[in-house]
């Protein structure tokens, strides 16, 4: 999404095929706004679906929980590759432009992130930390696909293990305790190192293990998306990630015993609940949300979607890679019918603010679980679609990603110089 996926449309048109190489000729990666589009599909099903737990109709909602997030905070790091010369980084001054329009879109990211969070619908909100991956990502746009593949690696394993050991003597916490999103009180009150930490850190997104996501987004980003093989490789090689991921997960907390000691951690808070472990565990698991409890090393052999464990973000990695692929791959032969889900994708900064403020107008407390429901899925999904095809075709670019692009499009005028013919000699 503009301003938060960054994606720049003039380069995202110029991306071509190379006849005689098995290519598919394609004026635009278009598959990359269906694979944004399903992202918005997935939150509207978390925000406002049935909820999984409850059984029914809501069961077919569980694969959404978690994946969704991922699935745009890779997209993120895709358009960011895309926006900086994507296969072949741009150099010099063309890349310290970028640089200056990510450092540009941050604090506007965390502007709008902290406004819809004192919107006070309940929901989580990611904005505030892309503005810190968005400044965190600048020295790596130089980076070659090869090594962003490393730094995602690296980042999914070590970066929730050092959150653990910081957190531990930091803001240590069991499985109840929920970390609130930064607000604008809490920047006015306790300062900028302290908003700092909690989007770094401590947050409901933390950025240090949200970077994995970006990291995997930007090495997509630097392949050939135009290839039919590449995303094919992408798809296949992001479905066995996933799979394995979940595997090696089952061997780690089942044979292994990492289940066990999880429920050792919640046996006093389960047995003062009336409880057993388990059930206690199935009740709360969703609060592990982002920062995993600091009780047991266990906690981070769960693959729980937005956990932020190892396991969680690699698995998340991977159902993102399959879905970017498989959109690159259908997006030719189905163009007609993934239409309106890539005009809801290139509109998709618009569509995630505008459903916060719908939720704020239509509900409160009072209306509790109520809301949940397949009907107001379909609702929301159906407006946001209809919205968007017809926003495409009568106006163009999206209104929140139009003024962001306009907001942060001053560095492309840095170093311009008027080029004026040199005078000719009798």
């Amino acid at each position: 999404m503009d301003g938060v996926t960054v994606m720049d449309r003039a380069l995202v048109d110029s991306a071509r095929t190379v006849p005689g190489q098995g290519k598919r000729a394609a004026g635009r990666l278009t598959g990359i706004d269906v694979a944004r589009g399903l992202a918005v599909l997935g939150m509207y099903a978390v925000h406002v679906g049935p909820d999984p737990a409850k059984g029914g109709a809501g069961v077919l909602f569980k694969p959404f929980e978690g994946h969704s997030a991922a699935l745009f905070a890779v997209l993120a790091g895709v358009s960011i590759a895309l926006m900086s010369g994507g296969r072949h980084p741009k150099q010099g001054r063309d890349r310290t432009r970028v640089a200056l329009k990510l450092a540009t879109r941050a604090p506007l990211l965390v502007a709008l992130g902290l406004w819809l969070t004192s919107l006070e619908t309940g929901y989580m909100v990611i904005l505030a930390y892309y503005g810190a991956c968005f400044l965190i990502v600048i020295p790596w746009l130089r980076a070659s696909a090869k090594a962003l593949a490393i730094a995602t690696v690296v980042t999914a394993v070590v970066a929730p293990l050092l959150s653990h050991l910081v957190r531990v003597r930091l803001l240590p916490r069991d499985l109840l305790f929920f970390a609130p999103d930064l607000t604008a009180d809490d920047v006015t009150s306790t300062g900028l190192l302290r908003a700092a930490t909690v989007l770094v850190l401590t947050g409901t997104f933390p950025a240090l293990t949200l970077m994995a996501y970006v990291f995997a987004g930007m090495s997509i980003g630097r392949m050939d998306l135009t290839s039919r093989s590449v995303c094919r490789r992408l798809f296949f090689g992001g479905s066995a990630l996933a799979v394995g991921g979940y595997f090696f997960s089952w061997v780690a907390t089942g044979p292994l015993g990492g289940m066990q000691a999880v429920y050792r951690s919640l046996e006093p808070a389960a047995a003062q609940a009336g409880m057993t472990p388990s059930e206690f565990f199935r009740l709360h698991q969703t609060w592990i949300h982002g920062t995993p409890p600091t009780t047991s090393w266990a906690w981070e052999l769960l693959p729980t979607g937005t956990s932020y464990t190892p396991f969680d973000l690699l698995i998340s990695i991977g159902v993102a890679a399959a879905v970017i692929g498989g959109c690159q791959l259908l997006m030719p032969r189905f163009e007609r019918v993934l239409r309106p889900l890539s005009d809801l994708g290139g509109r998709v900064l618009s569509a995630y603010v505008l459903h916060f403020v719908a939720i704020a107008l239509l509900w409160d407390e009072s209306d509790g679980d109520s809301i949940f429901s397949v009907p107001h899925f379909v609702e929301f999904s159906v407006v946001a679609l209809t919205a968007a095809v017809l926003w495409r075709k009568f106006v163009g670019r999206g209104p929140l990603e139009w003024t962001m692009n306009k907001l942060s499009s001053w560095p492309k005028y840095l170093g311009a110089v008027a080029r004026v013919p040199a005078q000719r000699r009798g």
